[in-house]
């Protein structure tokens, strides 16, 4: 029911007690309002209407519940989120690396590399062919000499081997690859899809190579001038397995009839001819007039 209403109701009733007691026999000496008419009196119409001014200007009892809910659901929504942020800043994941550790060596992966080892296979391949050659012959041409010393000359890679942890321990109770582990798994995934290719050019390059020095010895042999060929001798060492001196000593046994011998850490190689002569060589010096074979 509307408020004004009953509140008009109200005063009506009121008035009307009153009005009832000024028409019996207990009126007071003071005497009653006086009708304004319209059998209200002038102050209950005048209290009537100042209730009515009061009741328009105040919020009804709805919208205070509506705006005191509105500010409560304000509040709570606040709080939830200062809360909600405070919960995600006490719970933030930290991880430490994990007992796994990967290693690889990066040469292994490295394509310039893959060529440039095909190229010192087919070298290695090449100096075993030169000795076969030198076996047959009394005199090596100073040429192939020089050829097969360039040829084994064999380039080592160094390098200290790559190592990082494969996993990592979070405090949220979970265990994950770490960064490091994942890259590696991208880059060799990535190798082993061109590998094929690869090892196909490794291969052309091996051939190609075999071919050239093949070409090179032949075009020597062809131009062998006897007065610069070098002597055959067959190279043997011997290496004491017990004594207080283990050096080894390296014997050569030459097709001239001179035999050698050199003692390890030294450079001086002493010689002695059929006659019984004896001369001392440097290795330089050795070098240029006798070809070392190893006996195999």
């Amino acid at each position: 029911m509307n408020i004004r209403k009953h509140w008009k109701n109200l005063l009506l009733t009121t008035t009307a007690f009153f009005w009832a007691g000024c028409n019996g026999d207990s009126v007071t000496e003071s005497g009653c309002p006086c009708d304004n008419g319209s059998g209200i009196s002038s102050e209950a119409s005048s209290s009537s209407e100042s209730v009515e001014s009061s009741s328009s200007n105040a919020p009804s009892s709805s919208s205070a519940v509506e705006s005191s809910s509105s500010i409560s659901e304000s509040s709570s929504s606040e709080t939830v989120a200062s809360s909600s942020s405070e919960s995600s800043s006490s719970s933030e994941v930290t991880c430490t690396p994990g007992d796994s550790l990967v290693s690889y060596y990066p040469p292994s992966y490295s394509a310039d590399i893959a060529k440039m080892n095909a190229e010192e296979k087919a070298k290695h391949a090449s100096v075993s062919k030169i000795d076969s050659v030198s076996n047959t012959l009394q005199t090596v041409p100073q040429c192939l000499a020089n050829l097969r010393q360039e040829l084994d000359m064999f380039v080592a890679l160094y390098g200290a081997p790559m190592k990082f942890h494969k996993d990592e321990v979070c405090s949220d109770g979970t265990t994950r690859p770490t960064q490091e582990y994942l890259d590696y798994l991208k880059m060799k995934e990535e190798w082993e899809k061109n590998k094929p290719a690869l090892d196909a050019e490794c291969q052309k390059i091996y051939e190609d190579k075999l071919k050239e020095i093949e070409q090179t010895v032949k075009e020597c042999l062809a131009t062998s001038n006897p007065t610069t060929d070098l002597t055959v001798c067959d190279f043997d060492a011997m290496c004491p397995e017990y004594g207080v001196d283990s050096r080894c000593t390296f014997k050569y046994k030459c097709n001239d009839g001179v035999t050698c011998r050199r003692t390890e850490g030294t450079t001086d190689i002493n010689c002695t001819d059929k006659q019984g002569e004896k001369k001392t060589y440097t290795k330089k010096d050795f070098n240029k007039k006798y070809y070392t074979k190893e006996n195999y």
